[in-house]
């Protein structure tokens, strides 16, 4: 056995998101999404897990385990239920909630936008309304006062990759579910707008706070065949995003999984052109959108891979590869794993999974790359979006009759890594540590 020891200070913690946890979100445009005649989502948010209600207990709950920070998020759709209209009742129940997770001995890590809008905004057209950008700075603005200097790590946006592709490529089942390129292009163009004026005021208003934004990357494997494809994908979701975040404090990875694409080696040249040509990608795309419509719905993999209840690939060193990868575009820059998990209905599972895939980070930090921290995703089981209450992703398990929470074991084994800040596994050949 191997006993891996991670850097002093480094943050530990487990993240959730308003929507998915605070419960009758009902002014977003998620909860209209989930409402309307014909939602995708399989069903309504409801009451969630009362997060909102029952956040001080909650964070007492992370603290007794052992971590030392809690990720979480602003409700935007709850702080200015109209355009302009700020709520000063709902400004100080985040206040409040930023100050009992101070008070339980954690690290207020702030997201002031996790997927979900206010409806009006998404009324005037989301992310592709002209005006999208400068009505999130007001907000990010109006928060960041609020809470003063309670808060010293903001995200702005959660996976703009994610919200682009799912929402205005419609691969996801994501509202406004729009499907065509114009929509995309607009709402990445709001995003990255969005992102940099965020960054800017924060930092205007908060100089020593680390700011930076959320990034969902895979690690990409293929032959060469499929090398234009997988080449194609990551520019379409990750590295647009990414070349935004120059001027980022951090960078936050989120990683789950790998995706393979193997096609026959004939086909790169033309693919290449394909994917060159503007009136030839018209057509890529939607082939692109499906492939990743299959992908969400459990459609993934081949003979014999071992998949989760979202479908992914069970691939936990994934995250080392994402790590590494987005070290080599921001030489330097911190890094914080922001998400790092699995959906199992199988705690065994999930704690192989942060096994594994706290040994690979630990090699990349032995490589000398600036990880700062790991936040598992997620601290509860949730609302997981149009998949509703069947994904289990938690640490901790909620009975949504009682609301009674339950610490799963995996809880419990994170936790004490945070708390001695070490991880024994066995030995492993080629890890640094291994005898």
């Amino acid at each position: 056995m191997t006993e891996l020891a991670f850097p002093p200070g480094f943050l530990w913690g487990a993240a959730t998101a308003a929507h998915q946890v605070e419960g009758d979100n009902g002014n977003s445009d998620w909860w209209k999404w989930e409402l309307q005649p014909g939602s995708p989502c399989r069903e309504p948010s409801g009451r969630a897990i009362d997060h909102y209600r029952r956040y001080a207990e909650d964070s007492q709950l992370l603290a007794s385990l052992g971590f030392n920070t809690y990720r979480f998020s602003v409700e935007w759709a709850r702080v200015e239920p109209a355009p302009g209209e700020f709520d000063p009742a709902q400004l100080d129940h985040y206040v409040r909630m930023v100050e009992a997770v101070r008070g339980a001995g954690l690290i207020p890590f702030v997201t002031l936008n996790h997927f979900t809008l206010p409806q009006w905004l998404a009324a005037m057209g989301g992310w592709r309304a002209p005006g999208a950008p400068a009505l999130f700075e007001a907000y990010c603005r109006r928060v960041a006062v609020a809470l003063g200097d309670r808060v010293d790590w903001y995200c702005t946006i959660n996976e703009p990759g994610v919200v682009a592709f799912g929402g205005y490529l419609g691969a996801f089942g994501f509202p406004p579910g729009t499907r065509d390129l114009g929509s995309w292009k607009r709402a990445v163009a709001g995003l990255l707008a969005g992102h940099t004026r965020a960054r800017d005021a924060l930092k205007e208003l908060r100089p020593t706070a680390r700011v930076g934004a959320t990034h969902s990357l895979q690690e990409w494997e293929s032959n060469a065949g499929g090398r234009p494809a997988i080449e194609f994908a990551r520019r379409l979701n990750e590295d647009v995003f990414l070349e935004a975040c120059d001027r980022d404090d951090f960078l936050g990875i989120q990683t789950y999984t790998r995706v393979r694409v193997e096609l026959p080696a004939v086909v790169e040249p033309l693919l290449r052109v394909v994917l060159a040509a503007p009136p030839l990608l018209r057509l890529a795309v939607p082939l692109l959108v499906r492939r990743q419509e299959r992908r969400a719905s459990g459609a993934s993999g081949g003979p014999g891979v071992r998949l989760t209840q979202m479908g992914y690939e069970f691939r936990p060193e994934a995250l080392a590869a994402t790590v590494r990868r987005a070290a080599t575009l921001h030489p330097g820059k911190p890094i914080v794993v922001t998400e790092h998990g699995l959906a199992t209905a199988d705690d065994t599972e999930r704690i192989e999974f942060i096994s594994r895939g706290l040994a690979a980070l630990h090699q990349v930090i032995g490589a000398g790359l600036p990880v700062q921290g790991y936040i598992h995703w997620s601290a509860f089981d949730n609302f997981e979006w149009v998949r509703g209450y069947s994904m289990t992703f938690g640490l901790i398990g909620v009975d949504r009759t009682t609301q009674e929470r339950t610490v799963k074991p995996s809880g419990r084994f994170l936790g004490e890594i945070a708390r001695t800040g070490r991880l024994t596994i066995a030995n492993a050949p080629g890890h640094p540590a291994a005898g």
